[in-house]
């Protein structure tokens, strides 16, 4: 293996080293900050199977979720500058905090309505007091009144928080085809990224794109934003784009600007239709007059996609959105990209995230870029399927990678295209039935309405089918 320094490898890179140093001391504690973060998927899975199998106290930081539900027992929460405990992985703790939230819910109420039913008692005592010229209610009223103080008070729960809200009906509309991938061949020195890799992304799509640290996932995206060329073949975006970048480090050019002045840099609009606009992404009140060098990273992307979406972007793209973030922060991204009703390319390797997101996983595999129609549990179900199955024997005795990634492919499109087929035949089955229906039920008009709109329903169905299936051809 060629010999490098330390300082010029990737964060993935030097985390699995460090990782790999302290693991090889065989410690009775474990103490580890963010440690899946710059990982790959495959890094992440294998410390998560060897943090299973460790004998010793491991005390994790962690906003990975789905890395918590694999791997701890109990989580501890700091909110408020309290701790609290609670048994079992991330989803057992998100159960029991809800349970526990209403649980207080109910008692604040409860405690409100004894608390309202004390102070109208003091008020009538007083005023009785005062009419009759009478200590003794005077007395009395006092001696709620100390019972009242003395009440330990219930916080009010905050059952939900405030969200970006966003508005996506004047974003232009984009072309059907959004990224073209067609043959796209790149290499550095001895070391093939891509050997005629092919992707289409068609407009409404949430697309994840997974790999190893190394594997070309970063360039890609150069490539995309024109940043790198590629050595043959192309990788371009569609017609009608207005494109929006989402770095994985997040700076502006003037750090030292408010967050109110960094907005209207380079857009004309009033302090006043700024805020507002700003407000929708949770930049209230005095805070806008924050310096945007002061800023969390969950802060600074929600600035960031306040700039990109008044520019009205139909796509985003993103490198490693989640890096950096804490758990509310990834939580309000995700509901603000399923809002998004543009297109999103993003490259990470946080699954729980990508379930949230992603309608589907592009993995860069071997050089070529290989799709799976569904979310990161599909993707892990299928894939594992595809690459144990038998390779082709050839004369050769060795199989070259090139070969290795061709028939990986190969072999995701004809899986593909047999399920398309079995959709096709799905279809026309169901097409035939509503065929008898409008035959049987040809007096009824309100039958005969409802069954009409479901076969043109169906036939769109087909016909988008139909056109992916030719593709495979």
């Amino acid at each position: 293996m060629k010999e490098s320094l330390f300082s010029d490898l990737s964060g993935g890179e030097k985390t699995t080293i460090i990782l790999g140093k302290i693991l090889l001391q065989n410690p009775d504690v474990l103490l580890l900050d963010e440690p899946s973060n710059h990982l790959d998927l495959e890094s992440i899975e294998w410390l998560e199977r060897y943090l299973k199998e460790y004998k010793g106290i491991v005390l994790i930081v962690s906003h990975d979720r789905y890395f918590l539900d694999n791997v701890v027992t109990k989580i501890v929460e700091i909110e408020d500058e309290k701790s609290k405990t609670y048994e079992g992985n991330y989803t057992a703790y998100q159960v029991e905090k809800e349970k526990q939230l209403k649980l207080q819910m109910d008692a604040f109420q409860e405690q409100q309505k004894k608390i309202k039913a004390m102070e109208k008692s003091i008020t009538k005592l007083r005023d009785w007091a005062i009419r009759a010229d009478n200590n003794k209610f005077f007395r009395r009223a006092a001696s709620m009144q100390k019972q009242l103080d003395k009440i330990q008070r219930i916080d009010k729960p905050v059952m939900e928080r405030d969200s970006i809200n966003i508005n996506n009906n004047s974003s232009q509309r984009s072309g059907n085809d959004v990224v073209i991938v067609k043959d796209l061949c790149k290499s550095f020195g001895k070391k093939v990224l891509f050997n005629k890799a092919e992707l289409l992304i068609k407009k409404g799509e949430a697309v994840a794109l997974i790999g190893q640290n190394g594997s070309g996932k970063s360039t890609m995206i150069k490539i995309l934003l024109e940043m790198e060329k590629a050595d043959a073949g192309h990788a371009t975006l569609g017609s009608s784009i207005k494109l929006g970048y989402l770095p994985q480090n997040i700076s502006f050019v003037d750090e030292n600007k408010t967050i109110l002045e960094c907005f209207r840099e380079d857009i004309v609009i009033s302090e006043g239709k700024a805020r507002e606009y700003l407000a929708k992404y949770m930049f209230l009140g005095e805070v806008v007059f924050k310096k945007v060098k002061t800023l969390s990273g969950g802060e600074r992307s929600r600035l960031k996609l306040a700039i990109l979406m008044f520019n009205e972007v139909n796509l985003l793209i993103l490198d490693e959105p989640t890096n950096h973030l804490d758990i509310y922060s990834r939580e309000e991204l995700e509901s603000f990209l399923k809002e998004f009703n543009g297109t999103l390319l993003f490259i990470s390797h946080d699954r729980y995230f990508i379930n949230r997101v992603a309608t589907r996983v592009v993995e860069l595999y071997q050089g070529v870029l290989v799709s799976y129609d569904g979310d990161y549990e599909y993707y892990k179900e299928k894939s594992l399927e595809l690459k144990n199955m038998p390779q082709i024997k050839t004369e050769e005795k060795i199989v070259k990678k090139e070969k290795q990634s061709k028939s990986v492919n190969g072999k995701v499109n004809q899986w593909k295209k047999e399920n398309l087929e079995k959709q096709i035949e799905s279809i026309e089955e169901s097409l035939k039935d509503k065929e008898e229906k409008i035959n049987r039920f040809c007096s009824d008009y309100e039958k005969l309405n409802i069954l009409y709109a479901e076969k043109l329903e169906l036939e769109k169905k087909l016909e988008k089918i139909m056109e992916e299936y030719f593709d495979y051809l």
